[in-house]
């Protein structure tokens, strides 16, 4: 005959908690419509009860039985659901690191049905944020057997090979066939990535050019389309200069002089890039490491 311990009654009162706590944020999520501020409160009130039951060491990979660990692994797969759903970027990236953990090495578990949507949702992250050598580094650490049968992994690596083949309108047409819908959040992310590509090579190939045939390029409507484009990359560069003058070290985007010194003007009926002579005659050496050390740690993440 087993008596059962104050401390052992007090763990499993904490565990039935948390099972309740992640009943009721599964419910609040998956019901319509979704009020995301009060899951992201659940969600909160979930996390402290999990680590408080008992069960903070699953998330380092010791202790824990087979059903915590899968409590935990789907709440933090509906924490990923959940951080897109409200735009929350740098939530999804901490939750698919904790993810990784379970899909990875706990190969003991009953596997996920959701691993290759939110590996797939990571990498279209990836690419709407132009990391490409995080990208390759992530794709690689999928085992090929596994993720080339998924839908959810094919898409992206479809769409970065358009992207480098610059075939952009199979990047917009891509738009209107997505396996879920949380891909069109990435999707439009990535669309907008798409006119500023183009533009960072037209810069850098022309002084100016007909607006007409600019907005064409740029996969615009029309010449007001146009101005409204230059107005916002004018207003980006002018941002991300002001943010970090030295530049992203490693989007691709940024690899030429540094952000904000090429500006955009629309006027007699001609697309005008303007460069800052001054600027770049006082930074030649540091544009040259910018790019240097940028290209060099995309080609060490893809090795």
């Amino acid at each position: 005959f087993y008596s059962w311990s104050s401390s052992d009654r007090g763990e499993m009162a904490a565990s039935d908690k948390a099972k309740s706590a992640f009943d009721t944020f599964k419910a609040a999520f998956e019901s319509e419509p979704c009020d995301l501020i009060k899951c992201e409160e659940l969600l909160g009130q979930l996390k402290l009860l999990v680590f408080s039951s008992g069960s903070a060491g699953v998330l380092s990979g010791a202790g824990g039985d087979a059903k915590e660990h899968l409590l935990v692994r789907e709440m933090l797969e509906m924490a990923c659901f959940l951080s897109i759903r409200r735009r929350d970027l740098s939530g999804f990236e901490r939750h698919v690191s904790q993810l990784k953990m379970f899909f990875a090495d706990r190969q003991d578990l009953k596997p996920s049905e959701q691993k290759y949507l939110i590996l797939g949702l990571f990498l279209l992250h990836l690419l709407s944020a132009d990391r490409i050598g995080e990208f390759h580094t992530e794709l690689e650490l999928i085992p090929v057997d596994e993720a080339f049968q998924s839908v959810y992994i094919k898409q992206p690596v479809q769409l970065e090979r358009y992207l480098m083949e610059g075939n952009y309108a199979k990047v917009l047409e891509a738009q209107k066939d997505v396996p879920k819908t949380y891909y069109a959040f990435f999707m439009e992310r990535l669309i907008e990535t798409v006119p500023q590509k183009v533009g960072a090579s037209l810069e850098r190939s022309y002084e100016n050019l007909p607006a007409q045939q600019a907005a064409q390029m740029l996969i615009l409507a029309d010449v007001p389309a146009l101005q409204e484009f230059v107005v916002k990359e004018n207003e980006r560069k002018t941002r991300e200069e002001s943010d970090d003058p030295m530049g992203d070290l490693t989007p691709s985007l940024s690899r030429r002089a540094p952000l904000g010194l090429v500006k955009w003007e629309v006027r007699d009926g001609r697309l005008h890039f303007v460069k800052s002579a001054q600027k770049r005659l006082e930074l030649p050496s540091v544009d040259l490491m910018v790019n240097a050390i940028g290209y060099a740690t995309d080609l060490e993440r893809i090795v």
